[in-house]
């Protein structure tokens, strides 16, 4: 009888405490509550360019933090039949990080706050009222657009909701502009926008939608240990990106002010081909939006969302940024968008202007999170709070009015 030679021996026991360990490790991250919502909310999708996997639930904590739960589609809301009920109200919510808002406690995005007060005494709504998020961190406006094409338009809302990140979404409307390869785009070719999804032709769609791809994504969702390597990795880079990134403070900014994430030519009038290409297929996919949402018998809204220099409490930071960029105020994108609505007639929330007065009145950050840059980053749970009030008082009237015009149609208009 031949025996087993003494190294394969010991290489099965060491197998077998490897294996030991990973699933010891496994079951003491698992009860320490460990999971890491990043690791895993990036899945490719053929239409979007990704979306977080359904059913899922992990931690963000590197901004705020929330435990993250996505429904049956991928998205961070509680599952709705797609059959509205009878005598219901639905409210649509599009965009991105903003209305995603990982960074806070569901109940606490602005979203969910508009949807408490459009059913509370202050507005009264004589029907049930239900609100669904179709929202994904890092989303373009044509992201929201096949959003609303391939999901919120079926669920039948009575209103649509896009909310546009003045910060980013420019960029992320022009391939030359972004860096994200996993973006689709819309074009403007002889003034009708043409889908452009090269993404799904590219390296890293193939890479991820492969069989190794899509091993990673089964292990990363089911890994906690998995889940840590990437956290700390993240960690690592956020922590060289806040060395390398001037410190933020209260007082006015330095000659060469920059916020993460913020092109500064956004405050500018476009200066070459890229960025008028950008501000041109930007509005005609507001107009595709007003138009399609119309169309499905719902009320388009358009919910600017400012930068942190645009809405800082100390008027000083808007005017000393202003002034180093060499422009008048930080107010050209808004004024832009608000014609580009008004041209097509929908209702506007203009958050930029709301918001920084009530930051300068009740000198309160409403941007950012203990241990980041002061002002500067994503809504904290007052900023949410106060998008969220003025959200319900604009949907208030405008549901209101939706029920009372004929055909269904309400008036536009645009809070400033």
């Amino acid at each position: 009888m031949s025996r087993k030679p003494a190294w394969i021996a010991a290489l099965g026991l060491l197998a077998a405490a490897l294996a030991v360990a990973l699933l010891l490790g496994e079951g003491l991250l698992r009860l320490a509550g460990q999971s890491y919502y990043w690791a895993i909310a990036k899945r490719p999708d053929p239409i979007l360019g990704w979306r977080p996997p359904p059913h899922i639930a992990a931690w963000q904590r590197f901004e705020g933090a929330a435990l993250v739960r996505t429904n049956g589609r991928g998205f961070r809301d509680d599952d709705h039949p797609r059959r509205k009920p009878p005598g219901t109200l639905r409210i649509a919510v599009l965009g991105d990080s903003f209305t995603e808002a990982v960074q806070v406690p569901i109940e606490a995005t602005w979203w969910q706050v508009m949807s408490k007060r459009l059913r509370g005494p202050d507005c009264a709504l004589a029907k049930p009222l239900e609100t669904l998020s179709f929202a994904v961190s890092g989303y373009s406006t044509a992201q929201s657009l096949l959003a609303w094409r391939a999901h919120a338009r079926d669920f039948a809302p009575d209103a649509a909701v896009l909310a546009f990140f003045i910060g980013n979404d420019l960029t992320e409307n022009h391939p030359a502009l972004d860096a994200e390869p996993l973006r689709p785009y819309f074009r403007l070719r002889d003034g009708e926008l043409v889908l452009d999804d090269d993404f799904r032709r590219g390296r890293v769609y193939r890479k991820a939608t492969s069989a190794p791809g899509q091993a990673r994504q089964w292990l990363l969702a089911h890994s906690r240990i998995a889940q840590l390597f990437v956290q700390a990795r993240d960690a690592l880079r956020l922590r060289a990106f806040a060395k390398a990134a001037p410190p933020g403070d209260r007082a006015a900014p330095a000659a060469e002010p920059r916020e993460p994430g913020v092109d500064n030519a956004v405050y500018r009038a476009p200066a070459d081909a890229v960025w008028r290409e950008s501000w041109q297929a930007t509005e005609a996919m507001l107009a595709a939006f007003a138009r399609e949402v119309r169309s499905a018998g719902a009320e388009p809204v358009l919910m600017l969302i400012g930068t942190g220099a645009q809405v800082h409490p100390d008027p000083r930071v808007p005017r000393g940024f202003a002034a180093a960029l060499g422009v008048a105020d930080l107010g050209y994108p808004v004024r832009r968008l608000l014609d580009a609505a008004g041209r097509h007639g929908m209702a506007v929330l203009n958050l930029p202007a709301l918001l920084a007065a009530q930051a300068e009145r009740d000198d309160a950050l409403l941007h950012g999170f203990p241990g980041g840059r002061p002002g500067l980053g994503h809504w904290n749970a007052a900023g949410h709070a106060a998008a969220g009030a003025a959200a319900a008082a604009l949907l208030c009237d405008q549901l209101a009015g939706a029920a009372a015009a004929p055909g269904g149609a309400a008036a536009a208009p645009a809070v400033p």
